[in-house]
């Protein structure tokens, strides 16, 4: 990679998740730390980031009102937070109990799940293709993927004529991520990908969006769903105490991952 396209990485990295330390930015951008952190010295020198301790955060406003950066390919999206991912993924996959129909739609976080869910006995359907070859290859899993359009970057299978194939099945749980949560709902930027996760939402009777703290007071430009449609979200211990408290006022549950998850007594839980 070219440093003009790592420093355009970098930029948008920050620009998604307001700082981000010089581990993940070298995971995020395969490069070594020392790379990285000459990368972010030129950028300081620009006037772009600002180095704090252990990484670095943007420096002044780097965007218009309502500008949107732009998500990131799933590849590189999968090191970002990923401490904070694998921790809510493992609060999702405890609420899976052996015999269930559950819905996984496709990003970095629902993707950490995987690895918790090896010895649960699932028929997961999905539209990620990154986790159905996981699952298929390395669980106790009935994998059943959607059909569509492959989309590289973001590792999914679209459908754009429609949705007919969620239609035939239900499911007891639907675990989504989303670009972005405030005080209207849950958000996300590409219409395609909003018209089928709507058609999942429908056909499932839980749904379970998994968001780490960095996801709060962030807009897409597309509203996913409100909160009345939201029965439980899973985040980190970084959730401000205001976002809880008023996901909690509109009937949602909140579970901090590795701090209050509990696997449920039964499948019906």
């Amino acid at each position: 990679m070219l440093s003009a396209e790592r420093h355009a990485l970098l930029l948008r990295v920050l620009r998604q998740n307001r700082f981000a330390s010089v581990g993940e930015l070298s995971r995020i951008a395969r490069s070594s730390e020392a790379t990285i952190r000459r990368d972010l010295g030129r950028l300081e020198e620009s006037g772009l980031v600002r180095r704090v301790r252990g990484g670095a955060e943007l420096a002044g406003e780097q965007e218009t009102e309502g500008e949107e950066p732009g998500e990131l390919p799933f590849e590189y999206r999968k090191g970002i937070q990923l401490e904070n991912k694998r921790l809510i993924a493992r609060a999702a996959a405890a609420l899976c109990a052996d015999g269930e129909t559950v819905m996984i739609d496709g990003g970095s976080t629902t993707y950490q799940m995987t690895e918790f869910l090896r010895d649960v006995r699932l028929q997961v359907i999905t539209n990620s293709f990154a986790i159905a070859h996981e699952l298929a290859r390395g669980s106790r899993c009935t994998v059943i993927l959607s059909g569509g359009v492959v989309h590289p970057d973001s590792q999914l299978v679209l459908d754009p004529f429609g949705e007919a194939m969620f239609a035939n099945y239900t499911a007891s749980r639907l675990f989504m991520g989303v670009y972005g949560i405030d005080e209207t709902g849950a958000t996300n930027t590409e219409a395609l990908l909003i018209k089928t996760e709507r058609a999942m939402i429908e056909r499932a009777r839980t749904l379970v969006v998994l968001a780490d703290s960095s996801k709060f007071d962030r807009r897409g430009s597309l509203l996913l769903c409100g909160f009345e449609k939201i029965n439980v979200l899973i985040t980190d211990s970084g959730i401000d105490t205001r976002y809880r408290e008023m996901l909690e006022s509109r009937g949602v549950r909140v579970i901090v991952g590795g701090a209050d998850a509990l696997r449920p007594k039964s499948r019906f839980s």
